[in-house]
């Protein structure tokens, strides 16, 4: 059944119960609850499938007058979720929607990620004026697509679930060669230092600020990576850890206790580096100097340029994290 669907202005997208629209539906993304409304309206248009590899995404894009075509945009939704699917080795659910919104500029703005039983859903707003090649260098969707993979946690987890996203795209287009390993190192080199635990700290489940949620979950995975790959010597990875939640049953559509959903990741690898490192930095700052792991990696910046040491302790796995395998 073909549909014709719009959000009502400041609200979140759809819900799909059976191929019907059904309004007042909750949708989940972490502990934060949103209402959404489904109106038929000829504000978006037709709604349309991609497939790849078994996977379902339902696509609907606002009938405006973007310079894109709508198989340039849809090119861009595939391109991805083909990225995430090489990530998990498949896309992390079977059946997924996608909005995307109209807006002055040129840019991509913003997006997020819900879930309730049975439905996934990403809404991203992008500019009129966006060139392919901008949607191309973009984050944003392949970020949210990321949340896919992990179920909704309590709120004082949050920071996993972002943290996860921030670490994960940037580690999952180098993979793919969307992204060169100096630009994830020079985002890293930016980004991470806003993670580390301020004075007044108490730990990433009980410091919900800004930087901590995005950043300090972010940091969180680099260090559960390099530990995995040096307890295992390289034989398994985060990426290991998190394909094994999502080979559980755990995505978005689900609910799930933080501890047991690591404890699964862990047995994915053989080592208990998420559990352990969950119960260091859970409750108390953890780490809050970056030079040393930086030194250990062998990645510094001198002034515009990122600079790699092949002599450091971790270059091997520095180079590992962000080689390309597809």
């Amino acid at each position: 059944m073909r549909r014709k669907i719009v959000c009502t202005a400041g609200s979140i997208v759809l819900a799909i119960v059976n191929g019907a629209a059904v309004a007042e539906e909750h949708f989940t993304s972490g502990a934060s609850r949103h209402t959404s409304e489904l109106v038929a309206s000829e504000a978006m248009g037709e709604v349309e499938t991609i497939l790849f590899d078994g996977v379902r995404i339902h696509l609907l894009i606002e009938d405006q007058p973007f310079d894109l075509s709508r198989a340039e945009i849809r090119d861009w939704v595939r391109q991805c979720a083909r990225v995430v699917a090489h990530y998990y080795g498949r896309f992390p659910v079977a059946d997924a929607w996608v909005a995307i919104r109209a807006r002055r500029g040129a840019r991509v703005f913003s997006g997020r990620a819900f879930g309730t039983a049975g439905s996934a859903v990403v809404n991203v707003d992008i500019g009129l004026r966006v060139s392919r090649d901008t949607l191309d260098a973009d984050w944003v969707l392949i970020h949210e697509m990321i949340h896919f993979a992990f179920p909704g946690v309590a709120r004082r987890h949050h920071w996993i679930e972002e943290g996860l996203s921030v670490y994960v795209e940037a580690i999952a287009r180098a993979n793919t060669g969307a992204l060169s390993a100096e630009s994830v190192w020079r985002g890293f080199l930016a980004g991470m230092p806003r993670g580390l635990p301020q004075p007044d700290d108490r730990g990433l489940d009980y410091t919900p600020t800004w930087g901590r949620t995005y950043w300090g979950g972010a940091l969180f995975c680099l260090l559960a990576d390099i530990r995995i790959r040096e307890q295992t010597d390289g034989r398994r990875t985060l990426r290991d850890a998190l394909r094994g939640i999502v080979d559980a049953g755990y995505d978005i559509t689900q609910r799930g206790d933080l501890r047991e959903v690591l404890t699964i990741a862990d047995r994915a690898t053989g080592v208990s580096v998420l559990i352990g490192l969950y119960d260091e930095m859970r409750d108390q700052p953890g780490i809050d100097d970056l030079d040393s792991l930086w030194r250990s990696l062998g990645v510094s910046e001198q002034g515009q340029s990122v600079v790699f040491d092949e002599q450091a302790p971790l270059s091997e796995i520095r180079h590992a994290l962000t080689m390309r395998d597809l």
